[in-house]
């Protein structure tokens, strides 16, 4: 008709196509192994890399993984994966394993057990079709909230700069883009996608910051997100020119290395360098050395600069990775444990209140603070519960009636014939068989640390504490015991 206005599809090519170009993350010819769960970020991403396959000459394969826990939602998803495939003309690889199965098996939460297998699933398939890029759809939204997670877990430079556009062979094509513009862009080519039901959930620590934190910043700063993406790639450029700096601060320190085994370092060359630089040269070191090349957390960081500074106990400690951190004749030795065996246990450690202790051989820091009163998202009610925290996130506590407690606090493993009364049983049962009723592996029960006052255990990490302990009306003053996974060896 005559005179009528037409109005162009919402698109969101020439941005993607800026940050491709940008970040260098594509090259004409390129095969590409596209991460696909049907939802609407990498139903956008696939699509825009669709169209781009002609110009640039892509060979695209799309990677599709059921994680065997949302039954048959989750069955529809792929259909859905395999039906976009068989429309674009691109081949579809799916997988099918049981993700919570596995995180029982490897004591992870379910949330790092499904994203280790998503990428191992990636870099399999990419190694199997020769693929020289893997493209997965973060964005923007998915940037803002990683930096606030890692803001609240107390990360450094690395942690605030969020994820990078380019890892590897993992490229984010769409991490300029915010989420209502790759929901604009399905609606606008009538692209069909399916919503995960537990991204509502917010029993998700991700997922309470999404619906929960974000949306109160916005009433502060409407555009939050772009603010915070803008922050990131200033804090990444930081980040890059000091991780340099460290990379030539760590060669002029070494003396001596045994890959995988010992790392020495000149004692005199460390205590030389800005506090800055030294930390990043001893994490380099650390990595080098702990197993699977673990990043270090904070806690242990702050040991080896007491070390280097003359400040920490004589003697030795071990750090999640089985790495020994000791000076000895004016040199810094890091040295794993190869052969240490887990089934000894460990302890007791004394926890310090008002500091993170990393409990030898378990990978679990445990932070003690007295508080007047719990803060107001611990209370009944909450959305989030210690127990299903610790399996999906890692991260778990307690709050405690101080004046129940007869401190200090150690931790420990599991001792023959250790038992007490949880919070809510009426009366007390043996270690064991709390084990054993939550489903623990054998091989990781004497890993779990276990809480003791002066009468005897007052809390299991990731399962209970004592009855005795409970916060009541009379309650004066709170001790929160804080556990959060740091190792995920």
């Amino acid at each position: 008709m005559d005179g009528e206005v037409v109005d162009p599809k919402f698109d969101i090519l020439p941005a993607v196509l800026t940050t491709i170009k940008g970040y260098s993350m594509l090259q004409p010819g390129d095969s590409v192994v596209v991460g696909v769960s049907g939802g609407i970020d990498s139903t956008a991403l696939l699509h825009v890399l669709w169209r781009l396959r002609e110009s640039w000459s892509l060979q695209l394969h799309i990677a599709h993984l059921n994680h065997g826990i949302r039954g048959e939602d989750a069955a529809k998803d792929a259909q859905l994966v395999e039906a976009l495939g068989a429309e674009l003309g691109i081949p579809v690889h799916l997988r099918q394993l049981d993700i919570p199965k596995i995180a029982r098996q490897t004591g992870r939460s379910e949330e790092e057990a499904g994203r280790i297998a998503r990428y191992q699933l990636y870099e399999g398939l990419a190694d199997e079709v020769g693929a020289s890029r893997i493209a997965v759809g973060h964005h923007g939204d998915d940037q803002a909230e990683t930096i606030l997670m890692n803001l609240i877990r107390g990360a450094g430079l690395r942690g605030l700069s969020g994820m990078p556009p380019v890892r590897g062979r993992v490229i984010r094509p769409l991490i300029e883009l915010e989420k209502w513009q790759l929901e604009a862009y399905c609606r606008s080519w009538s692209l069909p996608w399916r919503e995960d039901v537990t991204n509502w959930s917010t029993a998700y620590r991700r997922n309470f910051v999404r619906w929960e934190i974000i949306p109160k910043l916005k009433e502060l700063n409407p555009g939050v997100v772009r603010r915070l993406m803008g922050t990131a790639n200033t804090l990444a450029e930081d980040w890059q020119l000091l991780d340099q700096l460290a990379q030539e601060a760590f060669d002029q320190a070494v003396l001596g290395v045994q890959p995988g085994r010992q790392i020495s370092l000149s004692l005199a060359a460390m205590v030389s360098l800005p506090s800055a630089i030294r930390k990043r040269a001893a994490a380099k070191a650390y990595s080098q050395v702990a197993q699977g090349g673990q990043a270090l957390a904070a806690a242990g960081l702050d040991y080896i600069e007491k070390c280097i500074t003359g400040k920490a106990p004589v003697g030795q400690r071990t750090l999640p990775g089985n790495v020994d951190v000791f000076v000895r004749d004016e040199v810094l030795i890091l040295a794993r444990r190869v052969d240490m065996k887990r089934d000894q246990g460990f302890g007791p450690c004394l926890l310090p209140l008002g500091s993170s202790t990393i409990i030898e051989d378990t990978g679990i820091s445990i932070q003690l603070q007295i508080l007047t009163s719990p803060a107001p998202w611990w209370q009944a009610g909450s959305p989030l519960q210690p127990r299903s925290v610790w399996q999906e996130l890692g991260v778990w506590w307690a709050d405690m009636d101080l004046a129940s407690l007869q401190l200090p606090l150690y931790a420990r493993s599991r001792k023959p014939g250790d038992r007490f009364q949880p919070l809510g049983m009426s009366g007390s049962k043996k270690l064991q068989d709390l084990f054993v009723d939550a489903k623990i592996p054998r091989e990781l029960r004497s890993r779990i640390p276990c809480i003791i006052d002066g009468k005897g255990i007052v809390a299991v990490i990731g399962l209970h504490q004592a009855q005795r302990t409970r916060v009541t009306d009379q309650t004066e003053q709170v001790l929160r015991i804080a556990a959060e996974k740091v190792s995920t060896e």
